[in-house]
């Protein structure tokens, strides 16, 4: 009998699966016919007695297992009883089910957590803080937190009857509508630092930001949780509802859940203590392994066990043994010869068996008391890590291992103490320092009249110090004005800058300010280069660098300005003012103006590593999330001050005005100063003229607003700023130029129309591609309507909470991560071009390799002398095609050289298979040589032989392309002696033979015969040693410069290949002709 709730723990589905288990694993059926009757029921005072009463108008049970709620549990063990039949449950917790046991509830077994064990902590937490006064606020609604108020009733007598007072209030709907107000200002901060409550987790939530709010979390109150009700979503370990409790996943303002963390930093969960030694693990993995073979898995809550099925299978196997051992005492009864009808197991029998006795159980040894309760379990005590933000188990109860002696508190970790604020904070008082409504703390006396003259006095002073300030710094701006220290004469640049631009890596410039250097001093540093994801539509991209120069020193950044008639008007100089007085460290510093007609410029401070735009656009640097999140946390900074100042707007944010210095800090630059700048339609060309792809590529960072409006603000708008940050913030992302459109070709100007028009197309960025909290903020950027944009300033709260490394620690940490970035940048650039290296170095080996014998090739790449050496015997293979004069003059020359390419390519991978080394191919003549450079004993001979037969059977079987009728015909000759090796050569070195088995083996060749193997006698003489290879004397053949010599035909190897064959007539001596 229990309940069949989804969210309700324990779940009668589970239940039923572990007890078919111990079914099946103990084999009951084999001794016991069970008749099983299932009821749900429903945590219901009325529903479970009518199922019970229903169920034994038909048969009377032996046991009934359940209900769990207290409200159905008492009816239902008031009925049995008076019929002595066990009721066994792991519910029942209330402590009226132990003082009534005799009178009311004799045949009750309880094998769960009581509140007796949860009112003993309770009592012995609030002695250890010696706090003697508490409130208890429960809620009824919904299920299950109907057990709420049964719960608090026996831990407010615990209480009582330790002379702890206490206090308890019903949270109503009313209470939640308020939010809580009357709660802390009515009912806690009267009289109690310490409340104790038991209602739904986000009503919890709730009330402790409301006790937030209301300056509650101070470090001097408490909230004891009890999280005790069972539900599906507090009983999964591993979610974050048990781990972070104070987290909300749905929760929309993120800096609500930090404040919940803060806030829960006052709360302490009491929870019932988890099953967690090997012998439970073993017997979860057998029942969930059970469940898997019957196909029910996820009729297991998290699909695992948990502690109240463990409970429940430590009370049916009990009850079970108790039963079979009953029916054994009558077994043995009936063994004396008289006969007996089994007994059912009554509730009294069941007691004398188990009560007060220690029994083994699927976790540890059950231990029950003389009232046949479990008292072995308890509750266990959770704090919150400040840093981590999870729960961490501090102290429990009863201790273990389990004692009835041991009445202590355990303190799961000596060095761990709770924290009630932070760490700081581990001991709260009864009474909040000032007491309740700041009674202890009383206000200070009223100032006596000598002291009202002397603040009036002072005041006086003050007020007219403010003023003499005020007057001075007035006329101390009036002479700034007048100076005018901005003015920068052209004769005062190094003017060689100006004219020597060029294209230079930033990454790798490094600035001397030596008199010489100042005359070779060039510029760079990119401030105009555009994005490639247009380039087929909008034509190759360019770039443009800024002009450089050298000033007191220092590199200065130029940019130039045209204006045919220009005064330094008051307007101007109070512009420029503002711009000397704007100094922050992420906005780069303005140096002054030079204003000869012939050249105009606005001097600010040069940032050697290029504009953001450059280093996106160099696939060559890396940047990993942390310097990403850098770069945009140092814009909304600098963009923060801007707007904050007296300049108001930026009004052409974009990625080639952020520039980064030397330190890898990203400043604002190219702003400011509307008089000397274009109006509104800068950078438009002439009346007349088609405005090209480059003027609207640096309109794609433009609001639409902006681009709607004819005659734009010339400093731009604030909102507008906020909208190109946007497209910043998917540059840097994505590394993709401005304005990206996946699966989209449009060009610039089709974007900036499409935007103009109120389209609403914005780049695309899809999900996983970047943070969360950044992909909502771009979206945020780009809203249509100006006035929903987010302004800089909750951007700059966001990026912090973002960029947390790079907001925490001081300046030199911040700028040590960067540079650790850099080189490590650079060091993944340095081991890319040491492996593109390396590859190279590998296949210059290699073909050397192959242009040269292994031993020679090392000594030339060891950079030793390559001498030449004396071979006392090697053999030499010499081989032509016979009519290849013939077939070249029939054949173009493209055919021809296709045709020795096939050949030599199918003669190549022969030869692999042998000790031989291939010394060169000439025209149609392949010469190659075994025993040299590395002699191999007589095993030369015994190579060419196989070489010669091998190659035989191969050009056989070959194909000429372009006339596929025709067969060539290969002609060898192989000699045996001795020779001379060497490298000739520096420039195009080649490995060369020298002797007179050289020419030998030249006119066995030219004195052969077709598609046969021509062999001198010495070679004869080696091969004869083998006693394989097969041979057939020639005679003796006149050659040329040596007389007759007596030479042989090579016809094969025993059990090898074969040089015989239906295209030679061996009886035919004729020598062909080349």
């Amino acid at each position: 009998m229990f309940p069949d709730i989804d969210d309700f723990i324990p779940n009668l589905k589970s239940l039923l699966i572990v007890y078919e288990y111990i079914v099946h694993r103990y084999q009951i059926s084999k001794w016991l016919n069970i008749n099983l009757q299932v009821k749900d029921s429903n945590c219901s005072i009325s529903l479970a007695p009518h199922m019970l009463v229903t169920t034994m108008l038909s048969t009377i049970p032996d046991v009934v297992f359940g209900p769990f709620c207290d409200l159905a549990v008492a009816p239902v063990a008031r009925l049995l009883h008076f019929q002595n039949i066990p009721l066994i449950t792991m519910g029942a917790v209330s402590n009226e089910f132990t003082l009534q046991r005799q009178t009311m509830y004799s045949t009750l077994f309880r094998f769960g957590y009581r509140t007796d064990e949860l009112g003993t902590l309770l009592v012995k937490l609030f002695q250890y803080y010696k706090w003697s006064f508490v409130k208890f606020l429960y809620e009824d609604n919904p299920k299950p937190w109907h057990e709420c108020q049964v719960l608090l009733r026996p831990i407010a007598h615990t209480f009582a009857s330790n002379q702890i007072r206490s206090d308890n209030r019903k949270v109503t709907s009313h209470d939640i509508k308020d939010n809580f107000k009357s709660i802390f200002i009515d009912f806690i901060s009267n009289n109690a630092s310490v409340s104790l409550w038991c209602v739904n987790p986000k009503t919890f939530r709730s009330a402790v930001l409301t006790a937030q709010k209301l300056g509650f979390v101070n470090g001097e109150y408490v909230f004891i949780y009890l999280d005790t009700v069972l539900t599906q979503e507090n009983t999964d370990e591993k979610s974050l509802a048990v781990r972070q409790p104070w987290f909300n996943p749905n929760e929309v303002d993120q800096e609500k859940n930090e404040k919940a963390r803060r806030a829960f930093e006052t709360v302490l969960f009491v929870r019932q203590r988890l099953y967690t030694g090997e012998r439970f693990r073993r017997f979860a993995t057998n029942v969930v392994d059970f469940a898997r073979e019957t196909n029910r898995t996820k009729q297991l809550i998290h699909e695992t066990i948990g502690t109240d099925e463990t409970n429940f299978y430590d009370a049916v196997v009990t009850y079970f043994k108790a039963l079979k051992t009953h029916y054994t005492n009558q077994q043995e009864i009936s063994d004396n010869g008289e006969s007996k009808i089994y007994t059912s197991l009554d509730a009294r029998s069941f007691k004398s068996m188990i009560c007060n006795r220690s029994i083994e159980g699927a976790n540890k040894n059950i231990t029950m008391n003389q009232i046949c309760d479990r008292i072995d379990i308890g509750y266990t005590v959770y704090d919150m890590d400040p840093d981590t933000g999870e729960l961490e188990a501090v102290v429990a109860y009863p201790a273990e291992p389990f004692t009835t002696e041991n009445t202590k508190l355990q303190w799961l970790n000596e060095s761990r103490l709770i924290y009630f604020i932070d760490k700081n904070a581990t001991f709260i008082t009864d009474t909040p320092r000032c007491g309740f409504n700041n009674l202890k703390c009383p206000k200070k006396t009223l100032i006596p009249i000598w002291g009202w003259i002397i603040i009036s006095l002072s005041s006086i002073i003050v007020l007219l110090l403010i003023v003499g300030f005020i007057l001075y710094r007035r006329a101390k701006f009036e002479a700034e004005l007048k100076a005018m220290q901005w003015l920068i004469k052209w004769d005062e640049l190094s003017t060689q800058t100006l004219l020597r631009n060029h294209v230079a890596r930033p990454s790798f410039h490094k600035l001397s300010l030596s008199q010489k250097d100042l005359s070779e001093e060039k510029s760079r540093s990119s401030v105009s280069s555009h994005h490639s994801q247009n380039s087929e539509t909008d034509g190759p991209t360019k770039q443009t660098f800024t002009k450089t120069a050298i000033y007191k020193q220092s590199v200065v950044a130029l940019k130039r300005f045209h204006k045919i008639k220009l005064e330094t008007t008051r307007a101007l100089q109070l512009e420029v003012k503002t711009m000397q007085d704007l100094t922050h460290d992420h906005i780069a510093r303005f140096i002054g103006i030079c204003i000869d007609p012939k050249h105009q410029y606005i001097v600010t401070e040069y940032c050697p590593k290029g504009s953001l735009q450059d280093i996106l656009q160099n696939e060559e640097i890396k940047l990993d999330t942390m310097f990403k999140h850098s770069i945009m946390h140092d814009i909304v900074k600098g963009m923060q001050h801007i707007h904050s100042s007296q300049i108001g707007s930026h009004g052409n944010l974009k990625s080639s005005n952020c520039v980064v210095d030397s330190r890898f800090i990203c400043k604002i630059t190219d702003f400011g100063l509307p008089t000397l700048r274009s109006n509104s339609n800068k950078g438009s060309p002439p009346p007349g003229v088609p405005k090209d792809a480059a003027f609207y590529k640096k309109r794609l960072w433009t609001a639409p607003e902006l681009l709607r409006d004819p005659n734009p603000p010339a400093a731009g708008t604030i909102k507008g700023d906020v909208y190109s940050y946007g497209i910043i913030l998917q540059e840097i992302q994505l590394r993709n130029g401005p304005f990206y459109l996946r699966d989209r070709e449009l060009g610039s100007e089709e974007i900036i129309e499409s935007v103009k028009s109120g389209s609403l197309l914005r780049p695309t960025i899809e999900a996983g591609e970047c943070n969360i909290e950044i992909g909502q903020l771009m979206k945020r950027c780009w809203l249509e309507d100006p006035n929903e944009r987010p302004d800089f300033t909750d951007m700059r709260q966001i990026m912090r909470r973002i960029n947390k490394d790079g907001e925490s620690g001081n300046i030199l940490d911040n700028l040590l991560k960067r540079m650790e970035q850099y080189a490590n940048n650079l060091e993944g650039l340095v081991e890319e071009r040491t492996g593109d290296y390396l590859a190279e170095k590998k296949k210059a080996e290699a073909l050397l390799y192959q242009l040269l014998p292994a031993p020679v090739a090392s000594q030339l790449m060891g950079g030793q002398p390559v001498t030449a050496e004396s071979f006392e015997s090697v053999t030499i293979y010499f081989s032509d095609i016979v009519g290849f004069t013939s077939l070249s003059s029939e054949s173009t020359p493209l055919q021809v050289v296709d045709l020795l390419n096939d050949l030599y390519s199918v003669f190549d991978a022969v030869s692999e298979n042998y000790d031989v080394y291939k010394v060169e191919t000439i025209g149609d003549a392949y010469m190659v040589v075994s025993g040299l450079p590395t002699p191999n004993g007589d095993l030369h001979a015994r190579e060419i032989a196989r070489l010669s037969l091998a190659l035989l059977n191969a050009v056989l079987n070959f194909r000429i392309r372009h006339r596929p009728d025709k067969k060539l015909l290969l002609r060898i000759g192989i000699h045996s002696g001795p020779c001379v090796a060497g490298v000739v050569g520096l420039r195009m070195p080649r490995y060369c033979l020298f002797g007179d088995t050289v020419n030998t083996t030249s006119r066995m060749e030219s004195n052969g015969k077709a598609l046969r193997i021509h062999v001198s006698s010495s070679t004869n003489a080696i091969l004869e040693k083998f006693g394989t290879f097969e041979l057939k004397l020639r005679g003796d053949v006149e050659m040329k410069g040596k007389g007759k010599q007596r030479t042989y035909w090579l016809l094969g190897e025993i059990g090898g290949l074969s040089a015989q064959h239906s295209l030679v007539n061996w009886d035919d001596d004729v020598v062909d002709e080349h």
